[in-house]
């Protein structure tokens, strides 16, 4: 071997080995310092505005996004009340009267509750929903109540949530429509409306 050859280093590079390796001291593209900067730049803005500037607190933001939740939940309840004063009653009656809610309502009465109620709702382990007797009551509020909540003890799911709004409210309208058409099946329950 040549030893002038080895000791020969470019003077331009500064040579470093470690574990045999020699590293070179390139430097870093363009686009990565510049991103680098742009980091920084970010960084003592955020800092400035929103610690020692105008920019919330993150306590400051937290009670503002809960008074604006607090003032919607309020709003929510407020027209849920307006609708169930008696605007309900309304509502279900008028559904009961249309061909179309009530046709649908009986497509939903078929395919998840004739288990219980029977096809024209004559009932089988379920009561009877053509007769003038109801166990939990016969008012529209009541055939309401039950159908969301259910009746845990008799056996009645609670729909409230398995239900479509709209599949909800025409199987009201369709068990309305029937009341009182006494059809021939289970023997009356309940008191009479």
């Amino acid at each position: 071997m040549n030893k002038e050859n080895d000791s020969k280093k470019p003077e331009d590079i500064t040579d470093v080995i470690f574990d045999n390796i020699q590293e070179q001291d390139n430097n870093l593209p363009k686009w990565w310092l510049w991103l680098f900067y742009i980091t920084i730049a970010w960084g003592i803005f955020y800092v400035a505005y929103y610690h020692f500037g105008p920019g919330l607190q993150p306590h400051e933001m937290l009670a503002l996004e809960m008074k604006q939740h607090e003032a919607l939940r309020e709003t929510v309840q407020e027209e849920q009340a307006a609708t169930s004063d008696g605007a309900a009653e309304v509502d279900y009656l008028a559904l009961a009267k249309s061909e179309s809610n009530v046709a649908h309502g009986k497509e939903v009465f078929v395919a998840k509750c004739v288990a219980c109620h029977a096809q024209n709702g004559e009932g089988l382990v379920g009561p009877n929903l053509t007769d003038a007797y109801w166990i939990h009551g016969g008012d529209i509020d009541s055939i309401v109540n039950v159908i969301e909540n259910g009746v845990v003890e008799k056996g009645m799911l609670a729909w409230k949530g398995v239900l479509k709004q709209d599949e909800f409210q025409d199987v009201i309208a369709y068990v309305w429509s029937i009341k009182n058409t006494n059809v021939p099946g289970k023997a009356p329950e309940g008191e009479k409306e």
